[in-house]
């Protein structure tokens, strides 16, 4: 009896075309197993790399795969039976139960492969010139609550951007980000939710999470609830990011991906105007407040700017009060004057 872990390698190298004539003995048997759809629907979900970019549903090569597949069956058949001159059909060959199992498990890879190409090839929303598109700016001191066509919400930071069709296609659900916005997404298997920030695309398998795209800054996902994909279209290939769980955020900077644990409650409690800071710079805390109140922060001396601290901040309340809050936490005074504020 093989092990999970030996299966997924199986089915790894049988997608990769890599395996031995043992270890195709050893596929055969596994494809006639009932559980190995459940494995391939694993392999596919975790290991998007393991797929090249030819592998097309229309493409010859991956076919071929499947012509190979089935041709390799039905010699052995013939061979069991020491008939090798007369070419029976493949469907005799396989008793029905079998053949279901078949074309299940090929089903799922072919759903899987499917879903791949979507992600390397779509790149940029096309807009159909039949259908309007909706373009929601937030400046700076203001943020929204967007309810999208499919019932999704959008709970829109400042200084951002959402660009979205006023009807969503029949195949696909696209929209763009600029900034930061927190997601919580109507579930249709049938209709992937897509979000371009850049060259990053956040493709939705689950309800909820939070980007950040601010410019300048590391783009992050984080995940509250369900599953998300996470990949960049650079002009030499895509590349995989990550595929993220409940509780875990990618934080994506010069190319180099890093996963990371998060809090969820935090993570959910953003979309309440709730700011949770741990062991951060006052740069950084007043860098993420000038963009929520419109308001340029200065500091006296550049040496107080590079403290760093945790602090917990309900940004819907008045900038002296959270500038108090602050303060307290951070030791300074401070002054507000029009939309300037210093840090003595």
């Amino acid at each position: 009896m093989h092990s999970k872990d030996k299966n997924k390698d199986l089915i790894r190298k049988y997608i990769a075309g890599n395996y031995t004539d043992a270890e195709w003995k050893e596929i055969r048997q596994l494809m006639a197993t009932p559980s190995t759809q459940a494995i391939f629907d694993e392999v596919l979900a975790e290991s998007w790399n393991g797929l090249n970019p030819d592998m097309d549903p229309q493409h010859p090569a991956l076919n071929d795969k499947l012509k190979l597949f089935y041709a390799k069956l039905q010699e052995e058949e013939h061979a069991a039976r020491g008939t090798q001159s007369v070419r029976k059909p493949l469907f005799r060959s396989i008793n029905r139960k079998n053949w279901y199992q078949y074309a299940a498990i090929w089903l799922v890879m072919m759903i899987g492969v499917g879903l791949y190409t979507l992600t390397h090839r779509q790149q940029e929303i096309v807009e159909n010139p039949q259908i309007a598109i909706r373009e929601l700016i937030n400046p700076r001191g203001q943020r929204s609550r967007v309810l999208l066509p499919d019932g999704s919400e959008v709970f829109l930071a400042a200084d951002s951007k959402l660009t979205f069709p006023e009807k969503f296609a029949a195949g696909s659900r696209e929209l763009k980000l600029e900034g930061s916005a927190f997601f919580e997404v109507t579930k249709n298997p049938n209709r992937p939710f897509i979000i371009h920030t850049g060259t990053i695309q956040t493709k939705v398998l689950g309800t909820s999470f939070k980007i950040e795209a601010v410019k300048g800054q590391p783009v992050k996902v984080a995940v509250a609830t369900g599953k998300v994909r996470v990949d960049d279209f650079l002009e030499t290939g895509t590349k995989a990011l990550a595929v993220l769980m409940p509780g875990q955020m990618l934080s994506y900077d010069q190319n180099l991906p890093r996963v990371e644990d998060t809090d969820i409650a935090e993570l959910q409690s953003w979309k309440k105007a709730r700011l949770n800071f741990h062991n951060q710079s006052l740069q950084e805390i007043t860098t993420e407040l000038e963009r929520w109140y419109d308001v340029r922060i200065h500091y006296e001396q550049s040496l107080k700017s590079k403290e760093k601290i945790s602090v917990m901040l309900q940004v819907d309340m008045p900038l002296q009060k959270i500038m108090k809050v602050l303060a307290a936490t951070g030791h300074f005074q401070f002054s507000i004057s029009g939309k300037q504020v210093r840090i003595n």
